[in-house]
């Protein structure tokens, strides 16, 4: 019959790649010092290793974020100029209505 591994929690694997990565113990030291097969350590520090994005990866975030940059200037172009139309309607009305007034007071 085969025996099973010994099962270590994640903050004693976080301790031990740890001290490897930050305080550049090596794999065999730790090993002889915790009793943890270099195998062990080696697939630790193998799932604990972070997949770099790909460059296309990296390429298309920044394009995603420079398009929401775009979006939200638009939005706001878009505002303006609706803001702009409502201002000359307004001051269009405003003239029409004066010039009304200034006739009525003419004939008076």
């Amino acid at each position: 019959m085969g025996t099973e591994g010994q099962r270590y929690i994640s903050e004693f694997k976080a301790e031990v790649i740890r001290s490897i990565k930050e305080n550049g113990r090596s794999v065999t030291g730790i090993c002889k010092d915790l009793g943890v097969s270099e195998q062990t350590i080696y697939r630790w520090l193998s799932e604990d290793r972070q997949p770099e994005p790909s460059d296309d990866k990296k390429r298309i975030a920044e394009l995603e974020e420079q398009l929401k940059q775009e979006k939200r200037k638009t939005a706001d172009l878009e505002d303006s100029v609706n803001i702009l139309k409502k201002a000359t309607a307004l001051t269009s009305f405003i003239k029409t209505r004066d010039a009304i007034f200034a006739n009525q007071q003419h004939r008076k």
